[in-house]
């Protein structure tokens, strides 16, 4: 023991394990979210654990997201320790040690979102979690706590799981926002998927960074936008880059292309 004692004394002097609270070591490169999921005893949640079951967020979280029960004590030492993360009182939290990194389940997770984060955030993450089939909204409406607001079971009502990215989720509900409708990933004959049709006649259609930039797949996207006109639909193509700054600019082009179709001419 007194050994082992000393071996650890080493290790953190030369740097290569911490000690970021007391009874608790880690290598130097470790995981900062599980250190400090092990300093607090507490469950990794919310943002902090949909990112970790590998599921879109909008951005990720800088600050780890941690959950304890409801009945632990505000000590002053737990308080003051709290400022480097954000803590949130949850009655499925565990209590008492916790051996290893537990973290909250997908259906807790994204609730706390709803909660914790703007809807946009949490409606990235649930459209994704829906599109992969990993949860449902019922189950997500179940894990709200009773004390929920209302606002936060509407913002949930707007999740959509025929969405595919973040992308079409940030357009989708900018769109719908300035009162137009929005459908989301349909499928058209002979073109294949689109990521959203706007007053039966506007494809929108949204280019990620890691999407359509092969030629092929180039050709293919041209492709797709003749046979699109050739059965009566408007094309507008976006960015990343537009989507991300200039959302105003993308929904007031949606806008005047959807007045020109039922304008005279």
């Amino acid at each position: 023991m007194a050994g082992a004692r000393a071996a650890l004394r080493a290790a953190v002097a030369s740097g290569r394990v911490v000690r970021p609270a007391r009874g608790v070591y880690a290598l130097a490169d470790a995981d900062r979210v599980a250190i400090a999921a092990a300093t607090h005893c507490a469950t990794i949640a919310c943002i902090s654990a949909v990112e970790r079951f590998g599921i879109a967020v909008l951005e990720p979280s800088r600050t780890p997201h941690l959950a304890v029960p409801r009945d632990r004590g505000r000590s002053e030492s737990l308080v003051r320790s709290a400022q480097d993360v954000v803590l949130h009182r949850e009655a499925w939290a565990r209590s008492g040690p916790l051996e290893g990194v537990v973290v909250a389940p997908l259906d807790e997770a994204l609730a706390r979102m709803l909660l914790c984060c703007s809807a946009e955030a949490a409606l990235v993450s649930i459209d994704d979690a829906l599109h992969r089939g990993r949860t449902t909204t019922a189950r997500i409406a179940a894990a709200l706590p009773s004390t929920a607001p209302v606002w936060a079971r509407v913002v949930l009502g707007r999740a959509d799981g025929r969405s595919m990215s973040p992308l079409e989720t940030l357009t989708r509900l900018a769109l719908r926002a300035a009162g137009l409708v929005v459908e989301p990933g349909p499928l058209v004959p002979r073109v294949g998927y689109v990521d959203l049709i706007v007053a039966g006649r506007v494809v929108v259609e949204l280019d990620g960074y890691e999407f359509h930039s092969g030629r092929i797949q180039f050709q293919d996207d041209r492709r797709r936008d003749r046979e699109l006109v050739a059965q009566g639909y408007v094309v507008l193509r976006f960015t990343y880059t537009d989507v991300t700054h200039d959302m105003a600019g993308v929904v007031a082009a949606v806008k005047a292309a959807c007045a020109r179709l039922t304008s005279p001419r």
